[in-house]
């Protein structure tokens, strides 16, 4: 009987992307938390620095996130890794 290898370069690659994108959500929640302090204190002089620091961030998390993810799956599709369960 012939079995086929357990698919560990598949696991880890979509392990690598999970905690990724762990860690940038973490990143985006506290950026939310610095949009929402600075539209809380919209009555002082330069409120809108944390909204847009947080504004950036979350731009700069999504990008990072998605070019992540392009260049896993392009290593999955080099590697023929889709087809392998």
């Amino acid at each position: 009987m012939y079995r086929k290898p357990f698919p560990l370069k598949k696991i880890f690659l979509w392990f690598v992307v999970t905690a990724f994108g762990g860690g940038l959500a973490f990143i985006i929640l506290l950026a939310l938390i610095s949009i929402r302090v600075g539209f809380g204190n919209a009555n002082q002089e330069g409120f809108i620095i944390p909204v847009l620091a947080g504004i950036f961030s979350i731009a700069a998390c999504l990008f990072l996130f998605i070019w992540v993810l392009k260049i896993t799956l392009n290593i999955m599709r080099e590697k023929d890794l889709f087809t392998s369960c």
